[in-house]
């Protein structure tokens, strides 16, 4: 069975409203993602909203490339998600972010259905996402901290 799906847990001292307002800046994105380096709202869009869309810019080794992103959860100091539509099924990436009692937690998650196809399978590219979820999830308790 191909893996589609994953995600990873952090527990960050800070409120649920900054650490939503770190991954939604998209100033930002360079301070948490190890892929996405520049990300751009579109379309007449300023900040996130449901419907909003951004270009994201980004590079793994060698490979560059940019995406369109559509805004398809956001609610403040809860839930930020998007979506990289696909002609077969949309690659989508969410933020979970719970209240507790030194902060929070957030979970990112993606769902890819591209990751079944071959050229992925074979580059490992499943793997990667989820050494990248780490990292941005290290980066956002990193910034939200400090």
């Amino acid at each position: 069975m191909t893996e589609t799906t994953g995600s990873a847990s952090i527990d960050i001292n800070a409120s649920p409203d900054a650490v939503y307002g770190i991954l939604t800046d998209l100033s930002r994105i360079s301070d948490l993602s190890p892929e996405c380096y520049k990300a751009q709202w579109e379309g007449g869009a300023t900040g996130p909203a449901v419907g909003a869309s951004y270009r994201g810019f980004n590079r793994a080794g060698e490979n560059e490339w940019d995406v369109a992103v559509n805004v398809v959860e956001a609610e403040p100091g809860r839930a930020w998600a998007f979506e990289v539509p696909s002609p077969d099924a949309p690659t989508r990436w969410s933020y979970a972010i719970e209240a507790t009692d030194s902060g929070c937690r957030v979970t990112e998650s993606f769902d890819a259905p591209i990751l079944a196809e071959e050229r992925f399978q074979q580059m490992g590219r499943h793997q990667m996402l989820l050494g990248n979820i780490e990292t941005t999830l290290q980066n956002l308790k990193a910034v939200a901290e400090s």
